[in-house]
């Protein structure tokens, strides 16, 4: 049985019908081909590498570490930890054993070099409860107390590596400061308003 296809002209239903079927047939073909053979060759499907852990790691030794495993890295952030050495990766995104493709960017971010400043809290006259919330608010350590002889248990002066502070003076973040408090048992002064008793 042989097809004829001068049966199915252009202009008969057979002839439109063929080629509709032509027409989706080589759409079809080209979908899978894309699909299957094209897309997967470019985006490197089912080849993907695993990110390593760099946190606590110096970004010196990052060059060499990623590059042998074809990932780049670039620093998204830098802040500042007590914990942690100068220059090194606190935090990395993707995280530690994610699946990336090869050339990805591991973003990081590093500790600084300096620790930021921050300023003295009003301590004069407080409470050394008191004193020591604002100390944490404003992510500053107590240190020593030394105690002084005065008529309120407050304190009197904040220190830092042995000179007075004023209130507003930056400090590095993360200091520790001494206070000097009085112990509550010295004299009031004379000239104190409504000591007098007549």
């Amino acid at each position: 049985m042989r097809f004829d296809f001068l049966k199915f002209k252009r202009d008969t239903l057979g002839g439109m019908l063929l080629q509709l079927l032509l027409a989706f047939s080589s759409l079809v073909v080209v979908a899978l081909l894309f699909f299957n053979v094209y897309l997967p060759e470019t985006t490197l499907h089912d080849r993907s590498l695993t990110v390593p852990n760099v946190e606590g790691m110096p970004v010196s030794q990052l060059d060499e570490l990623l590059g042998k495993r074809a990932l780049r890295y670039g620093v998204n952030d830098s802040t500042y930890s007590s914990a942690h050495p100068p220059l090194t990766v606190l935090r990395q995104y993707p995280p530690a054993g994610s699946k990336v493709k090869a050339g990805r960017m591991i973003l990081i971010s590093i500790n600084r070099v300096d620790a930021p400043t921050v300023s003295v809290p009003n301590l004069v006259d407080a409470s050394v409860v008191n004193a020591d919330a604002l100390l944490s608010g404003n992510e500053l350590k107590r240190g020593r107390i030394e105690y002084v002889s005065g008529p309120f248990r407050v304190v009197k002066e904040v220190k830092y590596r042995g000179r007075t502070l004023a209130a507003g003076e930056r400090v590095p973040k993360g200091s520790t400061v001494d206070l000097v408090v009085m112990d509550g048992e010295g004299e009031l002064p004379e000239d104190s308003v409504g000591l007098e008793n007549e």
